[in-house]
């Protein structure tokens, strides 16, 4: 057949099927009525058949490519997973599946946790011995204790009420988030890179801390840092360990291969941190409103601990149901550092 005269054949064929695709849209087949539902079904594979065909007969390739992008577009109509099938997964994954996770993967947190205490409460008390030190953790972002002039709570946040609260709830997610991704993503360094994240930030926390103390705004501080500090300071230490979890999984590989358990510890760190995501949005909404508002100190702190507080009944007690038995696999290789 000349590539002119199967052109012609096939044409009727393929202009029904642009213009099924053209009224499902981006609404799925769930616009089409049963009829057009049909002809989709029978329209689809026979031109599936005509992209091989047309590479047969020599057409032209802008034809070629049409044919192959509409079937392509055909495809994603007929196979695409449902919307709500896909907003099912999620509710599922939040509501049971996570804190699942999380609870297997203590060992990581406990050790995510560990690390970070310990290397602030060394820069902690290192500033609090040696004032000077403090530079040394923390190059900017002390000049408001070094001012001769009194420093209040209200002065602390007031920069903060300078800039639309939007814009910087927006800005400080994104920022967090970019903190949190670092600290997991550089757990294929075998962990090392996660280290050095959660240790720095870590040691910057506990001289920042100790700096202001050291200039008698031990208070004001508490009253800035715990409101927004408490559930996004956790947040890094999950990702952390999703970080640790995924360091581990390479450089402690148990009794599977390196490349099968990368791929199981890639899959729990992925998971892990996606679930930071949400308490980083409100960490960034409590920081944006909450932290440079006029509410009393109190209040401020205890906005912080509700946050905190309820994130981790949410992480240690939801989702015990039953759960079906899972077969048999090396998946809990490594689970503990």
């Amino acid at each position: 057949m000349t590539p002119a005269r199967f052109v012609e054949t096939r044409s009727p064929a393929w202009q029904r099927l642009e213009a099924l695709v053209r009224r499902a849209g981006g609404r799925g087949v769930r616009v089409l009525g049963k009829e057009e539902l049909h002809e989709l079904t029978r329209l689809y594979p026979a031109v599936a058949v005509d992209v091989a065909r047309a590479r047969m007969c020599g057409v032209d390739p802008r034809t070629h490519e049409r044919i192959n992008r509409l079937v392509i577009a055909a495809h994603g109509l007929l196979y695409r997973e449902p919307r709500t099938r896909r907003r099912s997964a999620l509710l599922s994954f939040f509501a049971r599946d996570y804190p699942r996770l999380f609870r297997r993967l203590w060992p990581y947190m406990a050790l995510s946790v560990a690390m970070s205490f310990v290397a602030g409460l060394g820069a902690y008390v290192t500033v609090r011995a040696r004032p000077s030190t403090a530079y040394v953790f923390v190059p900017r972002g002390l000049e408001a204790a070094d001012e001769e002039t009194d420093v209040s709570a209200g002065d602390v946040s007031e920069r903060y009420r300078r800039t639309p609260s939007q814009v910087m709830a927006a800005f400080i997610t994104t920022n967090n988030i970019q903190v949190a991704f670092a600290a997991f993503a550089l757990g294929i360094t075998a962990g090392i890179g996660t280290a050095y994240v959660l240790l720095f930030n870590a040691m910057m926390l506990g001289a920042f801390i100790a700096h202001f103390q050291n200039h008698g705004f031990g208070t004001e501080v508490a009253w800035f840092l715990t409101p927004h500090g408490a559930l996004e300071f956790f947040a890094i230490f999950v990702a952390g360990a999703a970080g640790l979890r995924l360091g581990l999984s390479l450089a402690l590989p148990g009794r599977v291969t390196r490349k099968e358990s990368l791929k199981l510890g890639a899959r729990d760190a992925v998971q892990l941190v996606l679930g930071t995501i949400p308490m980083f949005i409100v960490a960034g909404a409590i920081e944006s409103f909450v932290t440079p508002s006029h509410l009393l100190g109190g209040t401020k702190i205890l906005v912080g601990l509700v946050a905190l507080g309820v994130t981790l009944i949410y992480l240690l007690f939801v989702g015990h149901g039953r759960r079906r038995r899972p077969a048999a696999t090396p998946s809990t290789a490594g689970a503990s550092p």
